[in-house]
């Protein structure tokens, strides 16, 4: 289409003049006779009905002109024949102020991050200043939703539909903040999808709209004592602390039961820190029992390459293990779990 068209000179006129005033994030705009509805329809891909009034926001108008090929301010400076009249200095005050407005809404102003975000918002936000104000609110509703305790778990879609995608402006603007407040997208409660890798239980397969009635589970690895009886409930994570489980283990009391591998000891270590729950039949001593009971029924165990992580539940287990050098998984030991 015609971006150069003389129906839409007034529409630029007060775009121009609502971009370089500052502060604002939209202009009503006449919508006077056939000939400009038809040209505003065109640009905003949309029936438009004349005579009318229509409330045009900087951002959706920078929206569509970029998919006609170009930007809000490259269009306005072909027309007038000269860039947005805004100096470097009055842009950054401008954007303090529009990023402090939206901060300020939102009951989050004085969070001790919030200088700091501003600050790296304005320099490397890669955020253009029409599009500007409706970010800044997007991120600040988002944000405020975050920060209330206890957590609550949700997705990206959930908080902001397609805008909190990979790569998208909000997303470097969100994760930005969360970053400088000491936390990110899981430990806010954020998982990628809301159906993702479901987390195996004594109830079944559950994902984010699923919720695990007991208060008091035992977290194992293998599928296989869920399927043997072992006294549960069971949250059986196979891959390890995943998002789903994060979500599903939130609140409860955990034991944590893993095998006696380097991965094993780490997966444990986290589901512990995550938890602040105990480890079942994971010590030195339930180790070298185990060993020996096996070896006593000429079970030939795996043998140990890497010496395992420091077990936060005991000292003694990592040197335990690196210094028998051998592999109980699970299954090994289900007998005794039983």
């Amino acid at each position: 289409m015609n971006l150069d068209s003389p129906e839409l000179a007034e529409l630029w006129r007060l775009a121009r003049e609502t971009m370089e005033g500052g502060g604002r994030s939209a202009f009503s705009f006449r919508v006077e006779d056939e000939r400009t509805a038809t040209a505003l329809g065109e640009l905003l891909r949309k029936p438009i009905a004349h005579p009318a009034r229509r409330q045009i926001s900087l951002a959706r108008l920078d929206e569509h002109v970029r998919a006609h090929g170009s930007t809000l301010p490259e269009v306005l400076e072909s027309v007038h024949g000269k860039p947005i009249g805004m100096a470097s200095a009055e842009e950054a005050s401008t954007a303090d102020a529009v990023l402090k407005f939206a901060l300020r809404e939102h009951g989050l102003l004085n969070e001790p991050w919030t200088a700091e975000w501003i600050e790296h918002v304005r320099r490397y936000g890669k955020i253009p200043q029409p599009a500007l104000p409706m970010i800044a609110n997007q991120a600040a509703a988002v944000l405020a939703r975050l920060s209330r305790a206890p957590r609550r778990w949700t997705t990206r879609f959930a908080l902001a539909g397609n805008d909190l995608d990979d790569g998208r402006p909000l997303t470097r603007v969100v994760g930005k903040a969360l970053q400088l407040a000491g936390t990110d997208w899981e430990r806010s409660g954020v998982l990628p999808d809301a159906y993702g890798n479901p987390v195996l239980t004594s109830q079944g397969y559950l994902t984010l709209n699923d919720s695990l009635a007991a208060r008091e589970v035992t977290v194992v690895r293998s599928p296989r004592l869920l399927e043997s009886g072992v006294p549960g409930p069971l949250v059986v994570l196979p891959n390890g602390l995943t998002p789903q489980a994060k979500h599903h283990l939130d609140g409860k009391t955990v034991r944590c039961h893993h095998d006696f591998t380097p991965e094993g000891v780490r997966v444990t270590n986290e589901v512990l820190a995550w938890t602040g729950g105990s480890a079942w039949r994971m010590s030195a001593a339930d180790y070298r029992e185990a060993v020996a009971t096996l070896i006593a029924r000429g079970v030939e165990l795996p043998t140990l390459n890497t010496r395992p992580e420091p077990a936060s539940w005991d000292p003694d287990l990592a040197g335990t293990m690196a210094t028998t050098g051998l592999i109980v998984t699970e299954e090994h030991v289900l007998p005794s779990l039983l």
